[in-house]
């Protein structure tokens, strides 16, 4: 909703709708559910006892929850290839050929993940005697976040990719490290077909912006986000029970926030180390916020925690988030290893970096931040 808010008065939108079988099997199981609910039974006699049938666990009917789990996993692993938009394809396709009938476009665009989105822009090119511009934010295999692919669907889906993106004119990633694995994966096309081009950010988003502080003497590390999947920062809890026991004088003035959902086992976890490290009165963890509220905790915060996703393809990671704690224009700490990432923050010395796991590292940074509380960050982190 917040990005059709930002296309422009007047720019045509085309819908096409997408297939939900799921939904639709969903819908009938529960219809039958209904009627039968709805008979009434036959007339028999009162019963001269209490039943004895146990109560479901639930409290009602139980397996057909169960099993359509079981199928939304079965389905989404063996047959949504390589995403749960895959069936979306042919009224995309339909839709988008009644669009360049419209519009008379001279290139198409096709941004990923989605990855079937580059399914139907290889498509759609093809339909229409276009070239056609396959725009990765992620990569479709070997990215960070898709490691849960089992071995048999990346073969899979590596061929695939080659055989889309063999008419594409140009590939478009977000960092120099991704842009090499698509030289590598993709040698037919000619190097000049491949371009970087990173994210950025609008410093007017941040400019009405009032920034949202903490109590006066508080040293506030703020992460504004999920975490899931790789994505924990468990040494910085870590570090903080660990810097502490070393100083306790600054158990007053740290605060340690976090804003948007936590995988539960993340939050297990968490919990456990707060409550190991007497973090309990530091640490706080907070739902998600508005994004206009997300953008004043950022702006407000003392330090931005940034944490980068770990994998095989983690040096070509550059987070979006990375970018809005760019415009909010207040230190980060983050935790990554060597990458795209971490060069970026040196380069615009725009905090520290730390690797996943080291936690004296990331105790020196602490005691660094929290022993410096009287000169301006900016000087610290920006003179040179």
């Amino acid at each position: 909703a917040a990005t059709l808010q930002e296309i422009p008065q007047g720019v045509p939108l085309y819908r096409a709708a997408l297939p939900r079988p799921k939904e639709r099997i969903v819908a009938a199981i529960k219809a039958g559910l209904k009627r039968r609910d709805a008979t009434p039974p036959p007339a028999t006699a009162a019963p001269s006892h209490p039943s004895t049938a146990a109560p479901s666990p639930s409290g009602g009917i139980s397996w057909p929850g169960r099993i359509m789990g079981l199928m939304d996993r079965l389905t989404r692993r063996y047959l949504l290839i390589p995403d749960d938009l895959v069936l979306w394809t042919g009224p995309a396709v339909r839709r988008g050929l009644q669009a360049v009938k419209d519009f008379q476009p001279t290139v198409i665009l096709a941004t990923a993940p989605y990855f079937t989105d580059l399914i139907i822009g290889a498509r759609l090119a093809q339909r229409a005697g276009l070239p056609w511009i396959a725009d990765y934010r992620d990569l479709w295999t070997g990215d960070v976040l898709r490691e849960w692919v089992p071995g048999w669907r990346r073969r899979l889906e590596l061929g695939m990719e080659r055989r889309v993106l063999a008419t594409a004119s140009a590939v478009l990633t977000v960092s120099e490290p991704k842009t090499q694995v698509m030289r590598q994966r993709l040698p037919h096309l000619p190097a000049e077909a491949f371009i970087t081009l990173t994210n950025g950010y609008d410093l007017e988003e941040f400019a009405d912006i009032t920034p949202e502080t903490g109590d006066p003497g508080q040293v506030r590390i703020v992460y504004a986000g999920r975490l899931f999947k790789n994505r924990r920062g468990y040494e910085l809890l870590e570090a903080a029970g660990a810097l502490l026991r070393e100083r306790p004088e600054y158990r007053q003035r740290l605060r340690i926030e976090y804003y948007g959902g936590v995988a539960p086992e993340i939050a297990a976890q968490m919990e456990v180390l707060t409550s190991e490290q007497e973090l309990t009165d530091i640490v706080r963890f907070f739902p998600d916020v508005p994004y206009q509220r997300s953008k004043a905790l950022q702006k407000g915060a003392d330090v931005l925690l940034l944490i980068v996703d770990r994998g095989e393809t983690t040096s070509g990671v550059i987070p979006g988030k990375l970018f809005e704690y760019l415009a909010a224009g207040r230190p980060i700490l983050c935790i990554a290893a060597e990458g795209a990432t971490p060069d970026i923050i040196r380069q615009g010395r725009l905090g520290w970096v730390v690797p996943p796991g080291d936690v004296t590292a990331i105790k020196t940074v602490l005691d660094l931040i929290l022993s410096a509380s009287a000169v301006p960050y900016a000087c610290l982190l920006y003179t040179s």
